[in-house]
Order: structure tokens, then C-alpha cells, then sequence
């Protein structure tokens, strides 16, 4: 199974992908999809969509894993991150992908036995499981975590919970 995990965000949206074999996961790819500063929403949503698109198309991943929603720090960022997710969560049904959402928290403790955990431990753990030295980015880091707790949480089968 080819598991996408997307860490969505407004000027930053992480993406990692992994391949579970059995009780085994391997990382297939992972980066960053950067939006230009001063780019309108409406040119971050497209430039999101058409580069993860770009990406699904190559690697083809039956499931997707997005952070579930979560406060943000004012609203017009949690409007900014609800639009960005829409655009993911659509890539997902258009690419006909199962689509998981789980918190934040949820993630970490799976990951790292903490559900506070800091980004950089949770980034010290996917290179550790993945067996990578060096990652590019906390979003990178983030994306992977999602689709190695999915991986995890699947069991065998493929089949969530």
C-alpha cells in the first residue's frame, strides 16, 4: 500500500510518502510545495493542487492522511488552512483515494509516546523509523509522520479502525 501524508499549510504544505509492506514502511518521497510570497489565495490553492497533483500522479498512493482541523492562531488563518485543506481533501476524492483525517495530538503520541510532543522530535522519530538522516523540513517531517501513524494504524488489512 502507497500511503500520501499531507501537512497542509498557507505558505508551507509538507507532503511525504511512504510504502507499507506488512508490518514494514519505506520511504518512497517527501517535500515541500512553497507558495511565492505575496501570492494571492486563490494562486496558493491552485499552485497546492496542481503540484500535489503532479505528485499523485507519479506515485500513485491509495490513501491519504491530513491533520485533522484545528484551532488556528486568528481566524482568517484558520480560513486560509480550511480552503487549503478543501483543496487537498478534492485531490484526494478526485484521485479516488481513501481519505483519513487525525489530530495533531493523536499523531504524536503514536509516533513518539507524547501527544505534546515538539516538531523536532517528531521529525527525529520519522528519520529513525524511515531510516532517513536528514530531512528537509518540520512540514516534511510532519507529512511522513501522518502516513507512517496511518501505516501503523491500518493494520495488515489496509482497512482503518
Amino acid at each position: 500500500m502507497v500511503i500520501i501524508g499531507i501537512d497542509p499549510g498557507s505558505n508551507v504544505t509538507g507532503y511525504g510518502i511512504i510504502r507499507k509492506n506488512g508490518a514494514r514502511a519505506a520511504h518512497v518521497a517527501s517535500g515541500r510545495v512553497r507558495a511565492p510570497v505575496g501570492a494571492s489565495q486563490s494562486k496558493r490553492l491552485w499552485l497546492i493542487y496542481s503540484k500535489l497533483s503532479e505528485i499523485v500522479s507519479r506515485y500513485r498512493p491509495s490513501a491519504m492522511v491530513v491533520e485533522s482541523l484545528f484551532h488556528a492562531k486568528n481566524s482568517q488563518s484558520l480560513i486560509k488552512l480550511s480552503q487549503i485543506r478543501g483543496a487537498i481533501l478534492l485531490l484526494g476524492e478526485n484521485f479516488g483515494m481513501e481519505i483519513h483525517e487525525y489530530a495533531p495530538m493523536e499523531i504524536k503520541k503514536g509516533l513518539t509516546g507524547y501527544g505534546r510532543a515538539e516538531k523536532e522530535q517528531v521529525m527525529f522519530m520519522v528519520g529513525k523509523i524511515l531510516g532517513l538522516s536528514a530531512l528537509e523540513s518540520l512540514d516534511e517531517a510532519d507529512a511522513l509522520a501522518m502516513a507512517l501513524y496511518h501505516a501503523h494504524v491500518s493494520g495488515f488489512s489496509g482497512a482503518h479502525p
